[in-house]
């Protein structure tokens, strides 16, 4: 795993975005660019980053009533350091973890890219708020649950601050809650990838710096109202939901996780459950099957939704 991220860094893969619907038939949904409204502040901080129309696939199948479901859907944002990642081909592992132990339905976003022209913040958070308005025209707020892994996680950290902060605005309500699982923190930090190598976590994980390093100048903002978008650490908010965390204890982002839960748990109001599994390294949730770690990822999904279910 990390002989290819870095490898995939030297040469700056590069994945396209594929907006068609293929071999996927109604699983697949194409998303126009949500309307104007929604996209204020820190979402219309580029010129140069537009409100983009965008899709999503969902698994294992879209939801074919409008009775309310037993279980809540589930919004994903997939993994890749902002700079890789298709649903199509790479997501079934942890679709099929989220939607047996959890969800009844889950749909996962095909955000732009930072490796692809026109990719670097905010567009990642542009395609959320389009994904996310989008499925409120066909599912209450009160049974949509945000989720995301990786970079993923760090989008929904994004998305969650932009609702507290502009949700009554944009007419965007709060969600029944969000999942982090091993969620990206500081995206600053990798631009030296110095910074990685002193990390206590470095020869625990397989998460390689190269990759961390060039996808972080790829997506990051130097803007000064994008920076608690890049680094929530010292910029804790008063989340709109309930947060639901999980990291491995060997992770790369175990500090950043740790500090981040620490410091939303000072914020009056914040209720923030942490779920750690000490030696796991980054990610099981979406790579569990790859690395050995299948029952654990499992496992922290069955703890999630055991804490969804006790929600009110």
């Amino acid at each position: 795993m990390n002989t290819f991220l870095y490898h995939l860094a030297v040469v700056e893969g590069v994945t396209q975005l594929d907006l068609q619907p293929g071999n996927l038939g109604d699983r697949f949904v194409a998303i126009p660019r949500g309307p104007q409204a929604i996209f204020v502040g820190v979402a219309a901080s580029d010129d140069a980053i537009v409100p983009s129309d965008t899709g999503a696939v969902w698994f294992p199948t879209p939801p074919r009533t409008t009775a309310p479901m037993a279980k809540p859907v589930i919004l994903h944002f997939h993994p890749g350091g902002y700079v890789m990642g298709d649903v199509r081909t790479d997501a079934t592992f942890a679709a099929q973890v989220l939607t047996e132990r959890i969800g009844s339905h889950i749909c996962m976003n095909l955000y732009r890219l930072a490796s692809n022209p026109g990719g670097r913040f905010p567009a990642a958070l542009q395609d959320a708020l389009s994904a996310y308005h989008h499925l409120l025209q066909e599912v209450p707020a009160s049974n949509i649950i945000l989720s995301g892994d990786s970079a993923g996680g760090h989008i929904v950290i994004g998305l969650l601050r932009y609702i507290a902060d502009h949700g009554v605005k944009t007419g965007l309500p709060p969600p029944k809650s969000a999942l982090l699982f091993s969620p990206a923190i500081d995206m600053l930090a990798p631009l030296e990838p110095e910074n990685i190598t002193r990390n206590r976590n470095y020869n625990k994980d397989y998460l390689d710096p190269t990759f961390l390093s060039w996808g972080a100048k790829r997506f990051v903002s130097q803007n000064s109202e994008s920076r608690p978008y890049m680094n929530p650490l010292g910029y804790p908010f008063k989340s709109p939901c309930s947060i639901w965390v999980f990291c491995g204890g060997c992770e790369l982002f175990y500090h950043d996780v740790t500090e981040f839960v620490e410091q939303m748990k000072t914020v009056k109001g914040n209720e923030v459950e942490f779920k750690v599994e000490r030696l796991a390294n980054h990610d099981i949730v979406f790579a569990g099957n790859l690395t050995g770690w299948r029952n654990q990822a499992e496992e922290a999904a069955y703890e999630a939704g055991r804490w969804i279910s006790k929600l009110p």
